[in-house]
């Protein structure tokens, strides 16, 4: 929203006791450059070696309030691995009522050569814009020359009308922060609350100082409509006010790497979030900006392109007609008119709450952003007498939302109510059965809106357990081969992400990924069954021969019962996590084997029986063995009952992988007779 003296937006700004540093943007030192590897962390790829932000309001008598965001980042590179952050990109906020715009871009880089320091100018042509999405662009800069071992001093500024929009300020990285210095001076117009987000502490510091800030205005002159020249004065005066300055000065911040089963690792960072509570101006009330989630809800619901668009059913009322007629029985219409819009739309990839088309457009067009998609879904599922309504989402990648806010959300899907329970659906992807959602949108809870303003929120995780069952027929031949047949059945996210990963590819592909799947078995037969059919679940079947699966060692034979599905080690490596563990969706896995071993040779000795679990029946696993005559049979189980596993389960779940991996990999022993 823009500002000129009657609305508003602000900054924040946070401190850390710690003394101020006296680093001036393109003098580097010496010992800078030359520095081989970071002082704490040994292993760190590249470090910020120092930050520094700066955030000032300015006014204007035309444009009202504006802000400008100053930046200054140096960095390390240590390894070739951190030549990534040779490249800055930068986020640009843009809509309607204003925009972020870059500039003042200027960079350097260092390099030691021989006992000099050699520094290369960034130059224009590595600075790029680009659009990203209706409400994003984003500026990329590529900094020249860079090579292990360079340090990179980066400056730019941020202006925005924005004045009531402020991007988060991060203070923790993939890499170490060794300084970070943040200043935000707010006038007293703007009152904000602050947020911290990570596990990081921060300390924020606050003082009031007075300002004054020049402009000029115009006046009318007091004269008749028949005087001639101007009708109208420029005066100068001066805007008396009290700011309030936040800050933060903070060293040796460690860095925060990402790791598997993780959702957003931003989320996890530290960084310091200011949200517009209110604003008082002279001679202008007191005005609120605090919403609840509930009125956050009921605002975007209130949208032209969001609440206004779900009535729109003109264009495809027709072809709905048909299968309303065709379809008596209200769950079957539900998934009929679901699979309708699943093969009739494609998704652009883009995001958004707000149709980026428009329903009657998108529906012609056969193409749409994720809300012409689900709010075409709803209002069809309104036109055939079904309860629907949206559901709004923040994608994982999008984050958690710490606060109301309408930027919190980013992602819409419809909803079937009935009752207490409830049915989702996504028609973005076609390979997508209800009730199911993709990965990027089961992230914690969701908001259901209402027509009538009311909302409720709901999990977005899915309720079903995915499964997978794998069945083999396995013989061992006395060459230490292992031939035999499998089928696997697969079910709910676990029978999508099989879909999705080979939808386009040929038969062939998916021969190859099979095999190497498999440790390079060789596949003699394949049949896939289901594979464009996401209400059922997904079969497949192979005869295979793998060769050297077994380890001959004078006259007795040595191999792993769980063949090539046996997990290598174990993917929880942390001593400890402060985050969750993020397993997408619960799952079960089975696998039954049969085995029948050669002609003279009769069963040594097989692994023991072991059942283990996790706290709070979280999770279990069971590994059973049993021999009859000369064949053998392993059933092995684990399950995850839960798609997210709090941080104070994680010694609990590592030890549990601990086990799983130690019992996986021990042998089986078969002797000659």
């Amino acid at each position: 929203m823009k500002l000129h003296f009657t609305i508003i937006f602000t900054s924040v700004l946070f401190t850390i006791n710690a003394q101020k540093s006296e680093i001036k943007f393109g003098k580097v030192s010496m010992e800078e450059v030359a520095q081989k590897t970071h002082s704490i962390d040994n292993e760190a790829e590249a470090a910020i070696l120092y930050k520094k932000e700066r955030l000032v309001y300015d006014y204007h008598s035309e444009k009202g309030f504006m802000n400008r965001r100053k930046v200054h980042l140096r960095i390390k590179i240590y390894n070739k691995s951190g030549l990534d952050w040779a490249t800055k990109k930068i986020s640009l906020y843009t809509s309607n009522s204003g925009k972020q715009k870059a500039d003042g871009i200027k960079g350097y880089t260092f390099n030691l050569e021989g006992n000099k320091i050699v520094e290369s100018k960034l130059k224009k042509e590595s600075i790029f814009s680009e659009n990203i999405s209706a409400y994003r662009n984003q500026i990329s800069i590529t900094m020249p020359n860079v090579k292990v071992g360079s340090v990179i001093d980066l400056e730019y500024e941020i202006s925005s009308d924005l004045v009531g929009y402020m991007d988060d300020y991060r203070l923790q990285y993939g890499i170490p922060l060794d300084f970070v210095e943040l200043n935000i001076d707010v006038p007293e117009y703007f009152n904000f609350k602050r947020f911290t987000r990570g596990f990081y502490p921060i300390s924020l510091q606050e003082s009031t100082n007075n300002r004054s800030v020049p402009y000029s205005y115009k006046v009318q002159n007091r004269q008749g409509l028949a005087s001639v020249g101007s009708n109208s004065t420029t005066r100068n005066g001066s805007l008396d006010f009290s700011e309030k300055r936040y800050e933060v000065s903070a060293k040796n911040i460690p860095a925060l790497k990402e790791v598997d089963f993780t959702d957003n690792i931003e989320n996890y960072r530290s960084a310091l979030i200011f949200e517009l509570e209110s604003t008082k101006f002279p001679n202008s009330g007191f005005k609120i900006y605090s919403q609840s989630w509930e009125d956050v809800a009921n605002t975007i619901y209130k949208y032209d392109d969001f609440g206004g668009e779900i009535g729109k059913n003109r264009n495809f009322k027709d072809d709905l007609d048909l299968l309303i007629k065709e379809n008596k029985d209200t769950r079957k219409l539900a998934s009929t008119i679901y699979k309708f819009v699943q093969d009739r739309m494609t998704w652009d990839d883009y995001n958004g709450v707000g149709c980026k088309n428009g329903i009657k457009k998108a529906y012609d067009q056969k193409s749409g952003n994720v809300a012409d998609i689900n709010l075409m879904l709803t209002s069809m599922f309104r036109y055939a007498g079904l309860n629907a309504n949206p559901v709004l989402v923040s994608t994982k990648a999008n984050g958690i939302p710490l606060f109301p806010t309408t930027n919190g959300f980013n992602y819409v899907v419809a909803a079937i109510e009935n009752g207490d329970d409830y049915i989702l659906f996504d028609a973005t992807e076609k390979m997508l059965a209800e009730n199911d959602l993709p990965n990027r949108a089961m992230n914690w809870t969701g908001r259901l809106v209402r027509e009538d303003g009311t909302s409720k929120q709901i999990p977005l995780v899915p309720k079903a357990i995915s499964s997978k069952l794998v069945f083999m027929n396995a013989r061992i031949l006395e060459d230490g081969s292992l031939e035999g047949e499998m089928k696997t059945r697969l079910t709910n996210n676990l029978a999508f992400d099989y879909r999705v990963d080979n939808i386009s590819r040929t038969k062939e592909e998916i021969l190859e990924v099979e095999s190497s799947r498999h440790s390079s078995i060789e596949i003699n037969d394949f049949e896939l069954k289901n594979q464009m059919e996401p209400v059922e679940p997904l079969e497949h079947s192979i005869t295979f021969i793998k060769e050297n699966q077994v380890e001959i060692i004078g006259s007795t034979l040595y191999f792993n019962p769980l063949i090539f599905f046996a997990l290598k080690e174990n993917p929880f490596k942390l001593d400890a996590r402060e985050y969750p563990v993020d397993f997408n969706y619960p799952f079960s896995k089975k696998l039954i084997i049969n085995y029948v071993i050669p002609d003279g040779y009769k069963i040594e000795s097989i692994p023991d029986n072991l059942r283990l679990g996790l706290p709070d029946e979280l999770g279990v696993f069971n590994f059973v063995m049993q021999q009859n005559g000369n064949s053998l049979q392993v059933v092995c189980t684990s399950e995850i009952n839960e798609a997210i596993i709090p941080a104070y389960y994680y010694s609990a779940l590592k030890e549990f992988y601990n086990k799983m991996v130690q019992k996986q990999n021990e042998k089986v022993v078969l002797s000659r007779i």
